[in-house]
């Protein structure tokens, strides 16, 4: 089943983000692929969680730059929905280099985007009150065929750090979200029946891309809003 990995990333000041997707096509002439970024601002998530004053319910999690505090039971119920092994306990502190502790980002960034979780700058100690949710897609597609997809979501404070991740290939600060493969190209090559439906029903987003892949090919530098 596709699981999207939710991915904690916070920046500076807080501005509102507008629903839109920026598209951005790389083509990598050496390697000969085509290399898709988009980004959609998704929403503004204001942050008005209230904390328990039992600090013994309280679980820290520890990025570079930020603490995230969240219930410790609200943490444990998340991890427990769908397990017949219920886990009774979780330590207090828990940091995003802890390998051990992976699962955790999930249940930690639900929290936050449903505004049951507090966030400090650790190095102000500032409480962060608003963020933006951004969803990222990386498409590489290659001229032989065959390709790969990784996609996932991050938090921001500034809808303006985005510009710097669309400079990478891999998005996702702890590596691949998702990988599957895409199939041969569907840019440069003949369709196949199901895809051709699939092209009746999303004509516009399917000759939107198919353009992208035209333009990254002469100039690898194009960027494009596409609306979804």
């Amino acid at each position: 089943m596709k699981k999207i990995l939710f991915i904690l990333l916070l920046g500076v000041v807080a501005i509102q983000g507008l629903a839109e997707t920026i598209v951005k096509g790389t083509y990598d002439t050496k390697k000969k692929r085509y290399i898709e970024l988009s980004q959609t601002f998704e929403k503004e998530i204001n942050l008005s969680y209230v904390l328990s004053s039992d600090k013994k319910n309280i679980v820290t999690y520890k990025t570079e730059n930020y603490d995230i505090l969240v219930r410790k039971s609200d943490l444990l119920e998340l991890y427990n929905k769908n397990r017949d092994k219920k886990e009774k306990n979780i330590k207090n502190n828990i940091s995003d280099k802890d390998k051990k502790l992976d699962y955790v980002r999930n249940y930690i960034a639900e929290l936050v985007e449903n505004n049951k979780a507090v966030i400090y700058e650790r190095k102000t100690k500032k409480e962060i009150k608003n963020i933006v949710k951004v969803k990222y897609n990386n498409d590489i597609y290659y001229d032989a065929g065959r390709g790969s997809n990784y996609d996932g979501y991050k938090f921001y404070t500034d809808k303006s750090l985005s510009q710097e991740i669309m400079k990478f290939d891999i998005i996702t600060q702890f590596g691949v979200a998702l990988h599957s493969s895409l199939g041969d190209n569907p840019y440069n090559r003949e369709l196949t029946e199901k895809e051709k439906e699939y092209r009746e029903k999303n004509g516009n987003h399917f000759e939107e891309l198919k353009e992208l892949y035209k333009k990254a090919v002469q100039n690898p530098n194009v960027e494009q809003k596409i609306s979804y």
